[in-house]
Formats: C-alpha cells, sequence, structure tokens
C-alpha cells in the first residue's frame, strides 16, 4: 500500500470511522472504516493510492465497501451486493483486498480478471491459469525464485482494448505460500521464501518481495503464453500446445467480469485464445513445472 501521511495518521488515532479514497483517481473506490483492518492490508494488497478524505470533504458520497466492527469482534466487510463476517482485523483485511480488485475490475470497461499466476519470463508475460490449489500461486513463485519477475499469484487482470496486443496488468495482491514447504520444493525457493517473509504461521508465510524483484500495482506487461494447469500428485511434467477450444474453457471457468455480458465475454475470451499462445502443464512438482516451462518458451530450463 502506499503510505498514510501525517494526517491520515492522526485520524487513525482518533478513532473515527471515515471515508478513505482507493486507487486511480480516475475511478476511485471509496470505503468507509478502512482504518479497522488498514495495519493488516499490506499483507495481502500493496501499491494500490490511498488517501483518507474524510466525512466533512465528501458529506454526500456513498461508500462503495463498508467496514462494519462488530461488538463480539467479528468485522464485516459489506459491499452493495455482498457481505462478509469474518473472526478479526487480518482476515477481515484479506476479505477488503478482494473487495478492492473485484470494485477496480468492474469500473474497467475493457478489463477481465483471471485466477492465474503470473511472471514475466523472455521479456513477456506468462499466465498460469487455474482453481483453487491448481498450484499457479507456486509455479510463478518457482518462476520467481529462479529470477523472473513476479507479476501476481492469484489473479492477474488483463486489458482486452486491443484484443490482438492484450496487455496483463498487476493488481498488486501480495503472495502467499502455504506451508510447511514441499520436501521436493530445492533450496533456491525455500531461501526466496524465507527471506521475503514479512509474517509467517503454522500454515502460511506471507511474502513482500522488493519492487525489482515483483511488480507493482498498476504494471502492464504483453501477454506472452497463456497456460492451463493440472496438478497431479506424482505425475511427470509435460508441457504442450493446447488448442483453442480447451483454453477458451479454462478460461471462462476462471474469469471474472461482473461489467460485462455473457455474449460479450466470451467473445473477447475467444479473441484472447486466439491472439496469445496456449499451453497445457501438467504436473506433481511445481518445481520441475516452472523448469519445464521456462525450458519449452525459451528452450532453457532453470533448477531450483
Amino acid at each position: 500500500m502506499s503510505d498514510a501521511g501525517p494526517a491520515d495518521s492522526a485520524r487513525l488515532r482518533s478513532g473515527a470511522a471515515s471515508l478513505w479514497r482507493f486507487g486511480p483517481e480516475i475511478a476511485p473506490i471509496l470505503v468507509r472504516n478502512a482504518e479497522a483492518v488498514l495495519a493488516h492490508l499490506p499483507l495481502f494488497l500493496g501499491g494500490w493510492p490511498l488517501r483518507w478524505i474524510g466525512d466533512d470533504d465528501a458529506p454526500d458520497a456513498v461508500p462503495d465497501i463498508e467496514i462494519v466492527e462488530r461488538s463480539e469482534g467479528a468485522i464485516d466487510v459489506a459491499t452493495a451486493v455482498h457481505n462478509a463476517s469474518y473472526a478479526g482485523a487480518m482476515d477481515a483485511a484479506n476479505g477488503l483486498a478482494g473487495a478492492l480488485i473485484s470494485a477496480f475490475i468492474g469500473r474497467q470497461p475493457e478489463m477481465i480478471c483471471l485466477h492465474a499466476g503470473s511472471a514475466v519470463v523472455g521479456g513477456g508475460l506468462v499466465v498460469l491459469i487455474g482453481g483453487s490449489h491448481a498450484g499457479k500461486s507456486s509455479v510463478a513463485l518457482h518462476l520467481a525464485a529462479a529470477g523472473y519477475r513476479l507479476f501476481g499469484d492469484d489473479r492477474i487482470a488483463i486489458d482486452l482494448a486491443d484484443t490482438a496486443a492484450p496487455l496483463g496488468l498487476c493488481l498488486g495482491l501480495m503472495p502467499k505460500v502455504r506451508l510447511p514447504l514441499p520436501p521436493d520444493c530445492g533450496a533456491r525457493f525455500a531461501e526466496f521464501v524465507e527471506g521475503y517473509s514479512e509474517v509467517q504461521d503454522d500454515t502460511a508465510a506471507y511474502l513482500k518481495p522488493w519492487e525489482g524483484e515483483a511488480a507493482i500495482f498498476g504494471e502492464t506487461a504483453k501477454l506472452r503464453a497463456l497456460v492451463v494447469l493440472d496438478r497431479i500428485d506424482g505425475a511427470p511434467t509435460t508441457v504442450e500446445l493446447l488448442g483453442r477450444p480447451a483454453l477458451l474453457r479454462a478460461m471462462i471457468e476462471n474469469v471474472t467480469a461482473p461489467q460485462r455480458d455473457a455474449g460479450t465475454l466470451v467473445a473477447q475470451l475467444d479473441a484472447l485464445a486466439r491472439a496469445v499462445p496456449g499451453y497445457a502443464l501438467s504436473f506433481g512438482s511445481s518445481r520441475e513445472a516452472a523448469a519445464a516451462l521456462v525450458g519449452s518458451l525459451l528452450g532453457t530450463a532453470t533448477d531450483g
């Protein structure tokens, strides 16, 4: 996150709930009572512009997101279409990060959001598409540990204003690694996780790479490849070209675009599948998957 200024810090100390402006000035997202979770938000979201604007400066403003603190310690993150309750401030900060990204995507008429990890390999963005536990985070982070610029480990925005030359846009989500690390992760990956860990608990390490190691919110890169992940325990690692129908189906299963009607969305995803090469990556080891993918795209391999 962009740092709050002295006036913002004073407002935090006062304990008064107030309005905050997140994101680009051209499409700001208003959040009421963000101070309730703001201390934890950098674990989940980084590089977003934010500014306290105060109720007096915007008396008629309707917040896009409202943070509600309950007497029993629970915290709600409420939007116009969804209300989620969390046990504490850290979980609620994670919920706020997701709500901010959903609001941001919803205001960009030419953007979609894919559930995907991503890294810049050979000058172009490689997008690793998959659902929960598909390995998108771990493969993306193995690429980062091997020296490739991390763009996101869970979600990536795709700007389709020019479907012949689509751009990936970093959403600023901070990477997270499940713990304990698998035995075959390799020494370099273990050192990467340890070196960039901001916070660790028994189940996860929350990482904060330097800006030189990872993209920041709003940074863009041309797409080089769309890779559909298929993680199978114990399976050998294979990288194969993927036909357009299978690639389109995978994107439909892993896309978020609340501002689009279904017909327009499918047509634009089909154009994306025509413009960018698709691959199927089957693997049991994320370390081997990253090395095989680099080898296929660049003719070289990395080890961990």
